[in-house]
């Protein structure tokens, strides 16, 4: 894989970039391969002739128009300012890199910097990917059922801040998952797992440290024992949110498995665990106007 990627950075035509994460020494490397230039992005102060943040802004350093945009410098606002990081409507600091990678290309073709921030603040991502389904009772309900690999799970793990309960489990896919049950035992309060790799994640997170994990036998099962466990963590955080007595928990669905035990594919597995949050809210709705209660 890493050759492939090395080979193609070696043929980027002249006219062209690259664009690449600094902060990943495998691919910082392919600088000055070839003969494009490279652009360079960061999360802290951009190197010359790259992007990244300063105060809270994503600001780029001396970027360059491409031959076919025209040539010369890249517009952006006093400073090199493009959009405050905080417009983002993409969660995580790894969308943040997505985000500064997609920026640069724009400002590299040309793109008019107001019109980077108003697209980049509109973008909320795409389905099955840390997609914020709800927001019911102060629970957010994400669906990242495409989260089947640990690193992509840790990502969204640590995209949103506590209490985060993980719907997790499925066919294994036999990767390493050590280092997934740590992150699992540090940044979730609870796990509710599912499908043929539920007895191997149990003992694997208890292992780590994490003390509470219930077992469902279906997506609907699983979700609504979520949400009683999500509603339990955000009242006893006892900080001013959202929920009735406490701040914003997370449900989180992200496998770290296959689908194919359970579903057709990662796609309807989203869709099921959307389908039972919808089933939450019309339960939520049909209670609120039989008692009359106000949210």
């Amino acid at each position: 894989y890493r050759r492939v990627k090395r080979r193609l950075a070696e043929l980027v035509d002249p006219d062209g970039a690259l664009v690449l994460n600094a902060e990943d020494p495998v691919v910082a490397a392919y600088a000055g391969l070839g003969t494009a230039p490279s652009v360079l992005y960061r999360l802290d102060r951009p190197v010359p002739g790259g992007i990244g943040i300063v105060d809270g802004w994503i600001v780029a350093a001396g970027l360059q128009r491409l031959p076919i945009a025209g040539g010369g410098p890249a517009t952006t606002g006093p400073g090199g300012r493009v959009m405050p990081v905080d417009e983002l409507a993409i969660p995580g600091r790894h969308n943040v890199r997505n985000a500064l990678a997609g920026i640069a290309a724009a400002l590299l073709f040309g793109v008019a910097p107001d019109a980077i921030r108003r697209n980049a603040a509109l973008f909320q991502g795409v389905e099955h990917r840390l997609e914020t389904v709800a927001l019911i009772d102060g629970i957010r309900f994400v669906n990242d059922s495409q989260g089947t690999q640990p690193d992509a799970v840790i990502a969204a793990l640590e995209a949103f801040p506590a209490p985060i309960v993980l719907i997790a489990g499925g066919r294994d896919k036999g990767v390493e998952l050590d280092e997934l049950a740590r992150v699992v035992a540090r940044r979730a309060t609870a796990a509710v797992l599912i499908g043929e790799s539920a007895d191997a994640m149990e003992a694997l997170f208890g292992r780590a440290g994490l003390g509470l994990v219930r077992r469902a036998g279906s997506m609907p099962e699983a979700v609504r024992l979520a949400a009683e466990l999500a509603a339990s963590a955000g009242q006893a955080s006892g900080d001013a949110g959202a929920g009735p007595a406490g701040r914003i928990s997370t449900v989180l669905l992200s496998p770290a498995a296959a689908s194919f035990d359970m579903f057709e594919d990662y796609a309807a597995r989203g869709r099921a665990f959307k389908e039972a949050v919808a089933s939450i809210a019309a339960k939520r709705r049909s209670t609120t106007t039989a008692t009359g209660e106000i949210d």
